[in-house]
């Protein structure tokens, strides 16, 4: 009797441990979603320059109406005109340049060159900012690129203004030998349009991660990086679609700083 007891309690032990090691399926479902992430220390970084444009501006009596020159932007590659406007004329003097965003100054024969400066920089803060800062000393425009790197050069296209490039602009130089992947790095997952995240994991000796027990549906994954500049950590996101029940999604490689 007391023989078959034990081997009951036994037997229930046993079921019990079977029970509790069972795989219990994640709050979202069955699809996961897995990548991996890299890191480049941040004093390998050969920071790049700005492009420095300086534009000097010429008096109303050495423009035509219809007068341009080109400028070339960083930020989407936006290519632009700025052609001279006389109100005096009734002919359209726009150029219409193929490929190129037009910028109209207007201006008159009596202006002086501080003042055809002066308009020319109200016109280009209207629309160029995202690729350059302005800024105006007399009849001297300086035009700084927001963003290092090499632009193709601004040019005076038929205007007798001088465009010279004061500063050749360059990209950023990472060193690729410096380049490892990221074991015991946090990484951060997001469901849907929230703002904070959900939920978190470390990665692997690789630098490899995995979400798992998630439905189908739109998710951001990050981890941190230093800014090399600052010093601060900003999130590097990457945006994930799963679309499937079941399926295992990549997110591909997440490049950091640190």
């Amino acid at each position: 009797m007391k023989h078959l007891l034990s081997s009951s309690v036994f037997g229930l032990v046993l079921l019990l441990t079977i029970s509790s090691c069972k795989k219990v399926e994640g709050p979202g479902g069955t699809s996961a979603i897995r990548g991996n992430v890299t890191g480049t220390k941040s004093d390998t970084v050969n920071l790049g320059e700005y492009e420095v444009i300086h534009v000097t501006a010429k008096k109303g009596t050495d423009i035509e109406h219809g007068d341009y020159w080109l400028l070339n932007g960083s930020s989407n590659g936006e290519l632009y005109y700025i052609w001279y406007n006389n109100p005096t004329w009734i002919s359209n003097g726009d150029p219409q340049l193929q490929g190129r965003t037009g910028i109209q100054v207007n201006f008159n024969y009596s202006d002086n060159n501080t003042t055809v400066a002066m308009n020319t920089a109200d016109a280009l803060i209207a629309v160029v900012l995202n690729d350059f800062t302005v800024e105006l000393n007399q009849d001297i425009l300086t035009l700084t690129s927001t963003s290092r790197g090499d632009l193709p050069d601004a040019d005076n296209g038929n205007t007798s203004f001088n465009v010279d490039v004061a500063n050749q602009g360059q990209a950023d130089v990472f060193d690729p030998s410096s380049t490892i992947s990221m074991a015991d790095e946090r990484v951060y997952l997001i469901y849907g349009d929230g703002e904070n995240f959900n939920e978190s994991m470390k990665t692997g000796a690789g630098g490899e991660f995995t979400f798992d027990g998630l439905n189908p549906g739109t998710y951001k994954v990050y981890a941190l990086s230093v800014d090399p500049i600052t010093g601060e950590k900003m999130p590097v996101y990457k945006t994930v679609e799963i679309t499937d029940k079941g399926a295992i999604t990549e997110a591909g490689t997440i490049e950091v700083m640190y």
